[in-house]
């Protein structure tokens, strides 16, 4: 199912590139998947759902996404009527892994056995022009 999650991501992110719309959809993307992220359980009862239409899927998208970017909801209708909405999670992944590529970025986690000070902080957060490694 990644590979299919991946598809999504991919072309929400062209029309996000192509409408000048990046910022703004990852935004979007990173609220409905906090939104979303302990709810992947029912979302998939929903997707197996026999005699949930299409139609009721759409329903519940337009009840829980009132106000969100019409390519995002064009995207969540598509994975609605594929029975995929319990990929938004993935979709989320892929779609990230697309927006750092294209600002030339990574994610890491910093684990640490006590509280970082803010200058740590900031210190992990430079990045050296000359090798552009995170220091």
């Amino acid at each position: 199912m990644v590979k299919v999650a991946n598809k999504y991501a991919k072309a929400l992110f062209d029309v996000s590139l192509d409408t000048n719309n990046l910022e703004t959809i990852n935004e979007e993307l990173t609220v409905i998947n906090e939104a979303v992220k302990d709810k992947i359980e029912q979302l998939k009862m929903v997707d197996s759902n026999p005699t949930q239409t299409a139609e009721q899927r759409r329903e519940l998208i337009n009840g829980v996404f009132t106000d969100i970017n019409p390519y995002i909801k064009n995207m969540m209708y598509v994975l609605a009527d594929n029975r995929h909405i319990s990929l938004i999670a993935d979709v989320f992944k892929a779609f990230q892994s697309l927006y750092n590529g294209h600002y030339n970025q990574d994610f890491a986690t910093i684990e640490s056995t006590y509280e970082l000070s803010q200058e740590e902080l900031v210190k992990i957060g430079q990045t050296s022009n000359s090798t552009n490694e995170v220091i």
